[in-house]
């Protein structure tokens, strides 16, 4: 089993291998670098076979090693070094120095190169370049493992992170930036802060300027900024907002230097607010047709109720009891609408065929027919989705006309539910969600709204268009998908 020679990168002596075919030289050269180098501990072999064993069995920081040896030769040993053990340093510590030998042995990978002579002076030579080549592959080691660990917490991060150097240039970037930004950690370290292709964007869909950007404010104070908010423009034409905290990555070094920025995802949130923001004004709506509709309504009733004491006359209860049904119609609708923002807190999977078939079988059809996909399976509320259906079926019904057919289908993230009936005119399509909107004589006009309400509470989105018939379609879209089985 190999030992990692930089397990105790940086601390501790350094364990030297020595490989001689000499015993008598080898046994000189440990005691010489020994005593005159308290930092070195020298282990001995005859031969780069036994050389080789010792190498996987103990820690071992340097190699010094003879040239011409039998067997194995000193630039055969290196090679066979280098294949299991490419950055080790390796001294070539040889009585036959040459040109030719050195330049062979520096193609091959040598750390460094030293001739034996008769003097003492070369164990003195030796050990330094001894120590000056592990403190060299120490503080080496020590930065890839930094840089490893970096990449690693990075990767761990649960925000997309990115690193610029002081030109601006992408030089890091985690995973979660790549899904976050759609784009692979090559086309990332392609970019530069202001590159084109951003198409970055400020809240009023304008251009940001150079001087705005998160890195330019950084690079030039060397403070650091928070929650600055743009959007950026993905490859697949999806605009992503971000929210970004931007620093230098070192408090010591020139606020040029390098700029770490944190982008967080702020999409969802903001299509969330957008949501919330309309169900908000739904509700106002909703208030407003309570106050002036239901008003109306038991305004007539208290008139009617008035006349028929006064004069008798039993035809004026028949608008009271006109009146309150009509009261009653709009506070269960109103109701219902209300509930639909509200009530929508708890999703589970469902089969969209099975909620329309029970739908369907809560209203009078009466000669409409149904044409529903299978498979569809969506997460929503169940109680909601069942009113969603039952508002279309009775909006097709009631102002379709007879013998219509009623089509429900999956979209590419979403469904849809379309009739074959006189459809909705494109001026109409937002007025439609709009409480109190109605064509039907004594219809309460807020069933399209309910429907809305029950999207915004569950984050879908919806529009109105033409059906493949010529009817209306409505469209649900951003529908989370049920969990695969």
């Amino acid at each position: 089993m190999s030992v990692d020679s930089g397990k105790e990168a940086g601390t501790g002596r350094i364990r030297v291998l020595h490989v001689d075919d000499e015993p008598a030289f080898g046994a000189l050269v440990k005691t010489v670098l020994e005593q005159e180098h308290d930092g070195l501990e020298v282990i001995t072999e005859v031969d780069a076979r036994h050389g080789l064993e010792r190498l996987e069995t103990d820690r071992i920081d340097c190699i010094v090693s003879d040239y011409d040896m039998p067997e194995v030769k000193g630039l055969e040993f290196l090679e066979t070094v280098r294949g299991s053990h490419p950055d080790i340093p390796f001294i070539l510590f040889t009585g036959k120095g040459s040109e030719e030998i050195a330049s062979e042995a520096v193609g091959r990978g040598v750390t460094d190169y030293l001739q034996k002579s008769s003097g003492t002076e070369q164990y003195e030579v030796l050990g330094n370049r001894i120590q000056n080549s592990v403190r060299s592959y120490r503080t080496e080691h020590e930065l890839e493992r930094s840089r490893a660990f970096l990449d690693r917490v990075l990767d761990l991060s649960p925000a997309a992170v990115v690193v610029l150097d002081g030109e601006g240039s992408i030089i890091r970037s985690n995973k979660l930036a790549e899904t976050t930004l759609g784009l692979s950690k090559a086309e990332i370290a392609e970019r530069t802060f202001n590159d084109d292709k951003w198409r970055i964007v400020d809240e009023n869909g304008e251009p940001v300027s150079d001087d705005a950007l998160p890195f330019r404010q950084v690079a030039e104070t060397g403070d650091p900024i928070f929650d600055v908010e743009h959007g950026i423009r993905r490859p697949d034409g999806e605009l992503v907002w971000l929210s970004i905290n931007a620093a230098p990555l070192w408090d010591d070094a020139p606020s040029s230097d390098q700029v770490v920025a944190v982008l967080s995802d702020e999409s969802n949130r903001r299509v969330k607010d957008r949501h919330q923001a309309e169900t908000i004004r739904q509700l106002e709506d909703l208030g407003r047709v309570l106050s002036h509709d239901l008003g109306n309504a038991l305004n007539i009733a208290v008139g009617r109720l008035e006349l028929a004491r006064e004069t008798g006359d039993s035809t004026n209860l028949e608008a009271v009891e006109d009146s309150l049904q009509r009261a009653t119609d709009i506070l269960a609708d109103l109701t219902d609408a209300i509930k639909a923002g509200s009530v929508v807190d708890e999703v589970t999977d469902l089969d969209v065929g099975d909620v329309f078939d029970l739908a369907w079988a809560t209203q009078e059809t009466n000669d409409a027919k149904s044409d529903v996909e299978s498979g569809m399976r969506i997460r929503a509320d169940e109680m909601a989705l069942l009113r969603v259906f039952e508002n279309l079926i009775r909006n097709t019904v009631e102002h379709g006309g007879e013998g219509r057919t009623v089509r429900v289908g999956p979209l590419a993230n979403g469904f849809f539910v379309e009739d074959d009936g006189p459809g909705v005119r494109p001026e109409n399509r937002t007025a439609v969600f709009e409480p109190g909107y109605t064509t039907k004589a004594g219809g309460t006009g807020i069933g399209l709204p309910s429907i809305k309400q029950i999207a915004l509470a569950h984050g879908w989105e919806t529009r109105i268009t033409d059906g493949d018939d010529g009817g209306a379609r409505f469209e649900f879209t951003n529908v989370e998908q049920a969990t695969p089985a």
